[in-house]
This record gives C-alpha cells, sequence and structure tokens, in this order.
C-alpha cells in the first residue's frame, strides 16, 4: 500500500500530527499551502469568512493523491467548516475508488461535524477513521493513546 499524508496547517499543530503518521506508515507527506495571506487577526478573520462561505482559494502542493492507496488528510476547523485549502484540494481531485481518512487538529472540537462535510466532499472512497484533537490536548501531549489508535486503522 502507497500511504499519502496531506494536511494544511495555519499554526504547525497539523502539520506536527501529520508528520508523526507520515512516520509511523513511512508514508510520502505533502503540505497543502494556501496561497491566500492567513496570518495576523485580519488574516484569521477572512479564514473564518471564507470557510463559512465554503469558498475556494490557490493551494500549491508537491503530490498527485491519484498515486497513492490511502490518502490521510489533516485541517484544523475553522468556523465549524473545513478550511478553504482543504476544499479545494478535495474539490481538484477525484479520489473515488481511494481509502480516505482524516485528522483534525483544533481550537474547538466541533470534529463529527466537519467530518461529516468531508466525508460529502469525497463520495465513493472507503473512509477509514477519522481522528479529532483539541489544540488543548497537543499542546499538553495527552493525544499518544488517541493517535496511535488512528495509525493501526489505517495499516
Amino acid at each position: 500500500m502507497k500511504y499519502l499524508v496531506a494536511y494544511y496547517s495555519r499554526s504547525g499543530n497539523n502539520k506536527t500530527i501529520g508528520e508523526t503518521i507520515a512516520k509511523a506508515l513511512s508514508a510520502n507527506i505533502d503540505e497543502i499551502i494556501d496561497k491566500k495571506k492567513r496570518l495576523g487577526k485580519i488574516g484569521w478573520l477572512r479564514a473564518g469568512r471564507d470557510a463559512q462561505a465554503e469558498n475556494l482559494t490557490d493551494i500549491k502542493y508537491e503530490k498527485n493523491p491519484q498515486d497513492y492507496d490511502i490518502i490521510i488528510l489533516g485541517s484544523p476547523i475553522w468556523a465549524s467548516k473545513p478550511t478553504p485549502a482543504i476544499r479545494t484540494y478535495l474539490t481538484k481531485h477525484d479520489l473515488k475508488g481511494k481509502k480516505v481518512a482524516f485528522f483534525i487538529c483544533s481550537g474547538g472540537d466541533g470534529y463529527s461535524q466537519v467530518f461529516n462535510l468531508l466525508k460529502k466532499l469525497t463520495p465513493g472512497v472507503e473512509h477509514l477513521g477519522t481522528l479529532g484533537l483539541t489544540q488543548e490536548q497537543f499542546k499538553s501531549g495527552a493525544y499518544e493513546s488517541e493517535l496511535n489508535t488512528f495509525i493501526e486503522c489505517l495499516k
């Protein structure tokens, strides 16, 4: 099986989780970069507005998910929605027939709703699992058990 971990991370939390998953699975890793400036308070407000409106954005990434059997996607939650970068990535790529899993590290805990939205954006795939972590769990390091369980479901 060929694994790809693709993630968008504004603060770096999802990057760290993605790197850990990629290392455990000997997966390739790809950062999805949003070309729109989203730093600072203004960037944060625009990010939430764009997510809530389900806007797409201009993104950059290197690897083609079509070249992989299992794609693990990571993102924060913005305004109770997937980020524009992840929405754009999923809109650009037809992943039908692939196996897909999602992970989220976010300030809140609205994972179920966002995981459902991500599943709707990936019709025709086999959903392998989800991992939702709060920023508090991430900062305290109290997520190892959940992360290991998630990784095991992907093997």
